[in-house]
C-alpha cells in the first residue's frame, strides 16, 4: 500500500496526473456505445438534420418525468442497435441506419412547442437534409418496438 501511495504522489507532483488504470479502447462491436447527440438549440437541430440524408431519430423528454427516465434506457439500447457506434474515446467506428439525438424539454421549451410536442417522452423521426418530419411516436410500453419497426420500414422504403 505504501508503494502505491508513493506512485500516486509522484504522479501528482510531476505536474500532471496520470490515471492509475488505462481504459481499454477497441473497435469491437461489443465495446461500442451509442452515439446520441444532445440538441440544445434550434440551430443545433438544424445542423443535426443537415449532416447527411439518413433517418434522424430524436427523443424529446422532460428530465423530471419518470416515464422519460425509464424510456431513456430503452432508447439508448435502440440507438446502439440501429445507430452509429462510437468507441470509448468518442470516435465514430460504425455507421448505422439512423442517427440519434435527444432534446431536453426543460432547456428547450420553445423548440419543443414549435415541434408540436405536447406529451413526453415523444420520438420524432426526420429524413436528414430535407428536414422532413416522417413520423411522431408518443412513447408507451411498446414504443421501442414501434420505433424499431418504423425505422426498418422507412429505411426499406427510402433505401437508406
Amino acid at each position: 500500500i505504501r508503494q502505491q501511495k508513493n506512485i500516486a504522489i509522484q504522479r501528482k507532483n510531476s505536474g500532471f496526473t496520470l490515471p492509475l488504470f488505462r481504459e481499454l479502447v477497441t473497435d469491437e462491436e461489443e465495446d461500442l456505445r451509442a452515439d446520441i447527440s444532445i440538441i440544445r438549440r434550434q440551430e443545433g437541430l438544424d445542423d443535426f438534420l443537415k449532416i447527411d440524408d439518413r433517418l434522424c431519430v430524436i427523443k424529446l423528454y422532460a428530465p423530471y418525468c419518470k416515464a422519460c427516465k425509464a424510456f431513456g434506457v430503452k432508447f439508448r439500447m435502440l440507438a446502439n442497435e440501429k445507430g452509429d457506434g462510437i468507441n470509448a474515446v468518442g470516435e465514430a467506428v460504425r455507421k448505422g441506419h439512423a442517427r440519434f439525438g435527444e432534446i431536453d424539454y426543460a432547456s428547450n421549451v420553445k423548440m419543443c412547442k414549435n415541434l408540436g410536442v405536447k406529451k413526453f417522452p415523444t420520438v420524432l423521426i426526420f429524413r436528414g437534409q430535407s428536414s422532413e418530419k416522417l413520423s411522431e411516436i408518443l412513447c408507451k410500453k411498446t414504443a421501442i418496438e414501434d420505433i424499431a419497426e418504423e425505422i426498418d420500414a422507412l429505411v426499406s422504403k427510402v433505401g437508406a
